[in-house]
């Protein structure tokens, strides 16, 4: 069916659901384009029922309204709406008739408006429920926050989401194409369909016909097609093929899809791992939550792309969708992009973490929820695993000892996982699985050099023979067995089920080194997923450092707290501390890094959770602390390095695997330059430096993208600070100003300060560690976008975006 993008000229009012013709009356409705997340927009309180898992944010109903001319060539048609994604409870209205509810905020569906539509002005009316708190673990936001379409097909059309490619790889030079089409018609009647495939460099490479015939049922049609000389999807080289078939009655066209594909191969084997077109490879792997950082949760297609450029460019090459179905966008990044998903369905099913989240609907919409995305995400090369649920654990309603509970975890386990494997046999199925409270297991906390781990949990031999006898009966009908934050069991494992393929599907960013290297030890496990890859709004806090013990046993932090503080990359887009780490243990990285805790921290205990990190800065400014003694950090995987103070030397320590790439200094503080030497076998291999700086006295912009299309697209300007020699301020807390000119507006303005209480839909922002972020878009409208910035003590500059 042709798509017809519907975002542009909506209007949205705040309300309650009353009688829809005072609704419709009502003079105060705003203008807004889609994608569009009110939540983010709206100021956040200590009193927000929300509390810190959404980030202390409001909740809200809200209306959307748009009007719908349908002429008399589009009234001969089929026509269906497709919604990418509603944040709230939804009902969907057309001309004051309720058509569609909807409760799930991160599935797509469909809503046949064909009967219901008349020539001339259509009233489109949605409205949403979302105030009900809490209602998730994490930010969620509230309104149309994804892409809406209209669907126009023909006599006879093919249905949305149903036109399916599967790949099979015959051998080297040949391929066969699976390729099923769901096709709907009224009335009894015959045609032909019209399949034609394209390269990636957009030449026609293979095309065919098949005659069908169907009544009032709709009809599923079946072609295989072979390829010869074919380019394989792979990470490295993601190519991809594009399909058309065309419906034909009486030699007309009734109606057209495409899609594209790719053609890969996926296995699991025991005791060998995970292969992709007949290599093994292991999965460095992040799970993300669907946010756009200051953006909220609203779904632009550049800013899904940006995520997954980030994420690639920074050594990873598998993301886990947690815990729920992304945007298309997202996904058509990772398949252009070569990015593995594992895409993930449910947070909850029959038992609820919050009051107000899916459970509520769970057993009622579970099947349609996952017929939707599996349909809808069926052709992406990219998702090589389904997972049907995270932690499910968590108050499952089990008695763990007789099996016994509400709805049994194991039944629903199998019942899950037989449905995905109905609608899609090509993939492998998981479901991540967490740690059992039992009474016997020790919770301590363990200090190291002043970092105090809060909460290690200690499993004896009976904790660990429970734990595996009930995961082989959740596991039994999965592919791959999902294990969060149990890396200490992959060896014994490997023993105790020899035919079981492990994947983390969640692991603490603090045992970063042993993580990887357990899963490097063990063939049985294909992967590591960190929680999380990129720092996500909501779950506040629980990636934070603290200096009071009580404070840091909260799992979550108090008001501000706004940012869940664990992510490798910062929700601008930024490199942390650990991801450099990360970047040494992955082999990414030859040059030492050097980081620092600073002074005002030195020698105090550290409290934090093993989703935290050491509090240290890339920053050497520490004025009025002269002499006080500070911890410098080195990131390393050669064999020694050397710290230099101003050129004098401070030693040499062992670095490398003896102690997991992380070696520290303590001296005292005194401006200037560090510089650090890494050795192998004696001889200089890398080096790092970090100097004092000047007062910030200026700006540096750097987008992400100088050109960008003229229509709704994204560019990301970095706005830096720079002292006299231009060099980045790293300590600067200058609030800055933005302005836009031309073709274009600003979109959001922010930074990465966790507990920040500055609004994101502003024009002025604080800078955090010497930097915020800056999202214009364009209107429409070839020409320059200028962006102005100028602050405190800063002198003002400008970048332009060009539109084309």
């Amino acid at each position: 069916m042709l798509k017809i993008n519907l975002d542009k000229d909506w209007e949205y009012l705040e309300g309650n659901l009353a009688f829809l013709s005072q609704v419709l009356l009502r003079d105060d409705w705003k203008k807004v384009d889609l994608p569009h997340d009110i939540a983010i927009e709206k100021p956040r309180s200590k009193d927000n029922p929300s509390g810190p898992d959404e980030g202390f944010t409001a909740g809200a109903n809200i209306f959307y309204r748009k009007d719908l001319v349908i002429d008399k060539e589009l009234l001969g048609k089929n026509l269906i709406l497709e919604f990418e994604g509603i944040m709230g409870y939804s009902e969907i209205y057309l001309n004051g008739t309720l058509l569609k509810k909807h409760f799930y905020g991160y599935s797509s569906f469909l809503v046949d408006i064909t009967k219901y539509v008349h020539e001339g002005l259509n009233t489109l009316l949605v409205y949403i429920n979302n105030v009900h708190k809490p209602s998730s673990r994490w930010y969620a936001g509230t309104g149309i926050y994804r892409h809406v379409w209209l669907r126009v097909g023909g006599e006879v059309f093919i249905k949305p989401w149903e036109l399916h490619v599967k790949s099979d790889v015959i051998d080297e030079k040949k391929a066969l194409l699976d390729i099923k089409v769901g096709l709907k018609s009224g009335k009894r009647i015959g045609g032909k369909l019209q399949f034609r495939i394209f390269s990636k460099e957009d030449e026609l490479i293979k095309e065919d016909e098949e005659n069908f015939e169907i009544d009032e049922e709709e009809k599923v049609i079946s072609k295989i097609l072979e390829i010869y000389n074919y380019r394989l999807w792979d990470i490295e080289d993601p190519y991809l093929y594009k399909l058309e078939v065309k419906v034909l009655v009486d030699g007309e066209e009734s109606d057209v899809d495409s899609t594209y594909f790719g053609i890969r191969k996926i296995e699991i084997i025991p005791k060998v791992g995970f292969k992709l077109n007949g290599r093994v490879i292991k999965l460095k792997g992040g799970c993300i939550h669907h946010d756009n950082g200051i953006l909220g949760s609203a779904s632009y297609d550049r800013a899904e792309e940006r995520k997954v450029e980030i994420l690639k460019q920074n050594g990873f090459n598998a993301i886990r969708t947690a815990h729920n179905p992304f945007s298309p966008s997202f996904l058509d990044a990772c398949d252009r992009l070569g990015m593995l998903v594992m895409e993930e369905f449910f947070d909850v099913w029959t038992m609820g973490k919050r009051a107000y989240d899916y459970h509520l609907f769970f057993e009622k919409y579970w099947e349609e929820d996952i017929e939707n995305t599996i349909k809808r995400d069926f052709n992406h090369p990219s998702i090589v695993m389904w997972s049907i649920g995270n932690e499910i654990t968590w108050g499952s309603g089990v008695d763990w000892e007789r099996d016994e509970g509400y709805a049994s975890i194991f039944e629903w386990s199998e019942r899950l996982s037989k449905k995905v494997k109905e609608l899609d046999s090509s993939r492998f199925v998981t479901s991540a699985f967490c740690g059992i409270p039992f009474e016997n297991i020790k919770v301590e906390n363990v200090e190291e050099n002043g970092i105090v781990i809060l909460g290690v949990w200690q499993e004896g031999e009976e904790v660990r023979e429970k734990w595996g006898k009930i995961t082989e009966k959740y596991f039994k009908t999965l592919d791959i067995a999902g294990y969060n934050y149990k890396i200490d069991r992959y060896r014994y494992d490997a023993e105790k089920y020899p035919n079981r393929i492990i994947c983390g599907t969640e692991t603490f960013p603090y045992t970063l080194y042993d993580n990887w290297k357990e899963t490097l030890e063990n063939s049985n496990v294909i992967g590591d997923f960190v929680w999380t890859a990129m720092d996500y709004l909501g779950e506040a806090g629980i990636g934070r450092a603290s200096l009071d013990e009580n404070e840091a046993r909260n799992f979550l932090g108090h008001f501000p707290w706004l940012i869940s503080n664990c992510g490798d990359i910062d929700i601008c887009g930024d490199k942390k501390p650990q991801s450099y780490y990360r970047d040494i243990v992955w082999g990414l990285r030859k040059d030492p890094y050097i980081v620092v805790l600073p002074p005002e921290i030195y020698g105090r205990k550290i409290y934090l959770k093993m989703w935290g990190w050491e509090p240290v800065e890339r920053n050497y400014n520490f004025k009025g602390y002269e002499g006080k003694p500070l911890r410098v950090y080195i990131y390393s995987d050669a064999d020694e390095v050397e710290l230099f103070l101003n050129g004098k030397s401070m030693g040499r320590k062992i670095a490398g695997d003896r102690v997991k790439y992380k070696v520290f200094y303590d001296l005292n503080y005194e401006e200037g330059r560090l510089e650090v030497i890494a050795y192998k076998n004696g001889v200089e291999v890398g080096r790092d430096i970090l100097e004092t700086t000047g007062d910030p006295v200026g700006l540096r912009l750097i987008p992400d993208r100088n050109i960008i299309s003229s229509y709704e697209d994204l560019s990301f300007i970095k706005i830096v600070a720079i002292d006299e020699l231009g060099r980045e301020v790293t300590d600067a807390k200058n609030k800055v100003r933005v302005k836009v000119e031309g073709v274009g507006k600003l979109l959001a303005l922010g930074n990465a300060d966790p507990v920040s209480q500055e609004s994101f839909v502003g024009n002025e922002i604080s800078l955090y560690k010497g930097r915020a972020l800056a999202i214009v878009k364009s209107l429409g409208l070839s020409g320059e976008i200028k962006l102005k910035v100028w602050g405190e003590g800063l002198k003002e500059e400008e970048v332009i975006i060009k539109c084309e």
